[in-house]
Parts: structure tokens; C-alpha cells; sequence
């Protein structure tokens, strides 16, 4: 237990430097010394540096894949299963750390982890698009691609990390709330007859 403590402390700091610095810049020198650890000892915990990146990323979307895949094969109406999934995604997004590694730095990991983590993303995705392929079955959601929706929202919370301050006037469930408010229904408080002339002209084009 006291070994994986340390092995967490480690991942911590160098989520947090890989961030600050980018982890081509990053040493592992600097890592220990913000672990509290010395250099040599990091090598008892980790193989190099970029096993620890992958470790990182990895925990990242194994954690959000569980919760998701929990919620999309419950019992739960399916309204309530999608407000949930959007709420986690939400929620993990705002860890400003390792969702920007997880944006930016998938790239320095060697291609057989990048590969991993790419299927891992791609069942991730699938869990939101079954929830949504029920509600288009059901007739409840337009006709759209359903690739397209999930990446559409995946993409738009992702990036929130650039943006969004917690300790600023909008909080994190009012946060979800808007993402899940803009996700579902759009922006317009009605079906404005001018926003489907602006759709049907942007089709001609």
C-alpha cells in the first residue's frame, strides 16, 4: 500500500510538470525533486519517463471508461444515463493537468501505448454512442451522425481546460449543466424558424 502511495505522489507531480514545462522538457530529475524523492529512487517506481506519461494517461481513461460503462449498461432511464455520462466527462475535464497531457501529449508515448490508449478512447466514445443510438431508435433525438455527436461533445468539454477557472462565478455543476443544457437542446430557447433557414442555406453551400 505504501509503495503505490509513492507511486501515485510520483504521477501527481509529474502530471502537474508535464504540464507546466511539456514532457520533451520535463526531466526526471525535476520530477523526483517534486516527489520528494531522489533521482535514482524514481527508477525503483517507474521503468523511464514515458511509462510514467503513459501510467498518467492510462489511469485517466480507464477511471472514465469504468464509471461510464457502468452507467450506460444500467438500469437507468436513459435520459438519466446520458445527463451522467456528460456529467463525469465534465467533471474529469476540469483536472487541467492530465486533461491537457491527455489533448497535447499522447503523441511523445511510444506507438504501441498510443495505440492502447486510442482503443481505450474508442470503447469510451461507444459507451455515449449507444446511449444516443437508444434515444434515435426510440425517436427522441434527430436524425445526425452519431460518431459525429459524441466527438462533437467530447471535443467541446475537452478543450474547458483552457478556459475555464474554477474558482471563477461558474461553478462546476453549473458547468456541466450548461454543457449538458447546449449538448441536448442548443442554445435557442425554442426551434426558431430563422436557425432552420440559417441550416437549410449553410446545405446549399
Amino acid at each position: 500500500m505504501l509503495k503505490e502511495e509513492k507511486r501515485k505522489k510520483i504521477r501527481e507531480a509529474a502530471a502537474r510538470l508535464f504540464s507546466e514545462k511539456g514532457f520533451e522538457n520535463t526531466t526526471t530529475r525535476d520530477i523526483a525533486g517534486a516527489a520528494g524523492i531522489n533521482n535514482a529512487a524514481l527508477y525503483y517506481y517507474f521503468d523511464n519517463k514515458e511509462q510514467l506519461l503513459y501510467q498518467i494517461l492510462e489511469e485517466v481513461i480507464r477511471t472514465g471508461l469504468e464509471k461510464i460503462t457502468e452507467i450506460e449498461q444500467s438500469s437507468r432511464p436513459l435520459e438519466e444515463k446520458l445527463a451522467l455520462i456528460l456529467r463525469i466527462h465534465t467533471r474529469g475535464a476540469v483536472d487541467f493537468n492530465k486533461m491537457k497531457l491527455l489533448v497535447h501529449e499522447q503523441r511523445s508515448l511510444s506507438p504501441g501505448h498510443r495505440e492502447e490508449l486510442k482503443e481505450r478512447q474508442r470503447l469510451y466514445v461507444n459507451r455515449l454512442i449507444k446511449v444516443l443510438e437508444q434515444l434515435r431508435a426510440r425517436g427522441e433525438m434527430l436524425d445526425l451522425d452519431l460518431t459525429v455527436c459524441a466527438y462533437a461533445f467530447f471535443g467541446m468539454v475537452s478543450w474547458a481546460y483552457r478556459w475555464y477557472r474554477p474558482e471563477g462565478k461558474v461553478k462546476l455543476e453549473e458547468l456541466s449543466e450548461i454543457f449538458y443544457t447546449i449538448f441536448t437542446q442548443g442554445i435557442y430557447r425554442e426551434q426558431k424558424p430563422e436557425a432552420k433557414k440559417a441550416i437549410k442555406k449553410l446545405k446549399k453551400h
